[in-house]
């Protein structure tokens, strides 16, 4: 692998520096203008976003596995109007979280 197709360059910087020695190179179509999309308004809604939810508290379940149910509820509410956003403009999005 010497040129990775899917990821906005903002978020391979980080792999790119410290797993591959800055060897990797975006492709011509993640460095095109239209792959910096923005689907809700606001800073915090990039390619990729970091969201400190401060009045969570972790709890464990019935196993080994923790849970924080504010976070829970944050990711649910952003989710929510990003749904409704990708109604409205007939747009496909794909969305990953990691928590």
């Amino acid at each position: 692998l010497n040129v990775q197709y899917r990821m906005h360059p903002s978020i391979s910087l980080f792999p790119n520096g410290e797993f591959y020695n800055k060897q990797i190179s975006d492709s011509l179509n993640v460095r095109h203008r239209t792959y910096e999309r923005r689907f809700l308004q606001g800073r915090m809604y990039g390619s990729y976003s970091f969201i400190n939810v401060t009045y969570g508290k972790e709890d464990h379940d019935a196993g080994y596995s923790k849970k924080n149910m504010v976070e829970v509820s944050v990711v649910a509410e952003i989710v929510a109007r990003l749904f409704k956003e990708t109604v409205a403009t007939k747009q496909k999005v794909s969305v990953g979280c990691i928590s």
